[in-house]
């Protein structure tokens, strides 16, 4: 493929709606995050009035208990009989762990499944305080393979801005099925244990893209929604397209510039996931 023939997509996530089925609580507490990105996300209770306002797309997730583990408890059966009284609405789930009478629950509705994956035990225990390794990360990525939608999301500096785990994953992930590889990037967040720690800096960033690229030659590489602002996102969208990555969430570079080196655009809205 010569450069004129290479497409890009810009995805834009205004339309979905993110819905918390435990509020603004989580009992982890995690260094990075420290239950601060469930402020911004909904309650599961408006699912009726976000549809009414013409919401379709639902991002479903929520803190965890100690175990790691989203009390989907009841949740799941509530979320099935409004999608049968509205089969236009699409779900996403972003799972957590999960044991598997609950995966199958989820497989009955999930449009498409989001799943956390990191490549160390360590950085587990150090970020989230969880006794886990990465076989319990492979044992979820089993539950799901081949029978939904699936996005595989990979925090790039999750252990305070540096590089951990990320080569790790990637190897782990190497001959597993899944439809995209999803990239986050670190996010130095008010309030964590981590707050006071840098973004990942942009040379290992390129390296883990490159990395990525040279395991998964043909297959969907995406940089999704958790990116650090300012003039630090810009490059790093300029990085994820200069590494040939396939997909941008809610990009801020200029079009014009790429439409400019041959590429065409392809634009679309909802979570990256689809």
């Amino acid at each position: 493929m010569d450069e004129k023939e290479k497409e890009i997509v810009f995805t834009y996530t205004h339309d979905v709606a993110p819905l918390s089925v435990t509020g603004k609580w989580c009992g982890l507490k995690c260094a990075h995050c420290n239950a601060r990105y469930l402020e911004h996300m909904l309650s599961v209770d408006l699912l009726d009035d976000l549809y009414k306002k013409g919401k379709r797309t639902f991002l479903i997730s929520g803190g965890m208990d100690r175990t790691g583990h989203i009390p989907y408890s009841g949740v799941i059966e509530k979320l099935e009989k409004f999608k049968s009284q509205h089969p236009d609405v699409r779900y996403n789930f972003h799972t957590g762990f999960v044991d598997e009478k609950t995966a199958g629950k989820i497989l009955k509705i999930a449009d498409g499944v989001s799943l956390d994956f990191v490549g160390s035990g360590y950085v587990v225990k150090e970020v989230y305080g969880l006794k886990k390794d990465v076989k319990d990360y492979l044992k979820i990525l089993q539950m799901f393979e081949g029978k939904v939608k699936l996005a595989v999301h990979l925090t790039i500096g999750l252990l305070a801005g540096k590089l951990s785990h990320e080569f790790e994953a990637l190897d782990l992930l190497s001959d597993k099925h899944f439809d995209k590889l999803v990239f986050l990037v670190f996010i130095p967040t008010r309030g964590t244990k981590f707050e006071k720690a840098s973004p990942p800096k942009l040379e290992d960033v390129e390296r883990v893209f490159k990395y990525a690229r040279e395991i998964f030659p043909t297959r969907c590489l995406a940089l999704g929604c958790m990116q650090p602002t300012g003039r630090y996102r810009y490059e790093l969208q300029k990085l994820a397209i200069d590494m040939d990555l396939d997909e941008i969430v809610n990009p801020v570079i200029d079009e014009k510039e790429l439409l400019e080196r041959g590429y065409r655009v392809i634009r679309r809205s909802g979570c990256c996931v689809f």
